[in-house]
């Protein structure tokens, strides 16, 4: 009998993006990685569309208006999920910063401190 799940290495970024997704269409983390390889192998195999033409867009290479609009589909899943993975941890590095302000893990407004603490904002 072979088994029905096998476990796999991701990156915590992509984990990251997945767990949104999965929040804001009501999927498990599994299901929601689960439908992006399904997306993606449709893609591949769709008459129609060029994984090559996708990457060349990706690249600057070519542009999005010349892909056709299957391609065109593949070309902002990927880069939306590139995007706000690298969009998020900008974000982060900005609220590491000394001087920066956010609110904390109780939603309250802060300010980080040179030495890394966070002061509360009256």
């Amino acid at each position: 009998m072979t088994a029905k799940h096998a476990s796999v290495k991701l990156s915590r970024e992509l984990l990251d993006v997945a767990r949104r997704e999965a929040e804001t269409f009501n999927r498990s983390l599994g299901a929601q990685v689960e439908h992006w390889a399904l997306l993606g192998r449709a893609t591949e195999n769709s008459p129609g569309a060029s994984m090559d033409r996708i990457r060349a867009a990706l690249a600057g290479r070519s542009t999005f208006e010349q892909l056709t609009t299957i391609e065109q589909t593949a070309f902002l899943e990927q880069f939306g999920a590139e995007y706000e993975a690298e969009t998020h941890e900008a974000y982060a590095a900005l609220g590491r910063e000394a001087g920066a302000v956010g609110h904390d893990e109780d939603g309250r407004l802060v300010r980080r401190q040179a030495d890394g603490s966070l002061k509360p904002l009256d």
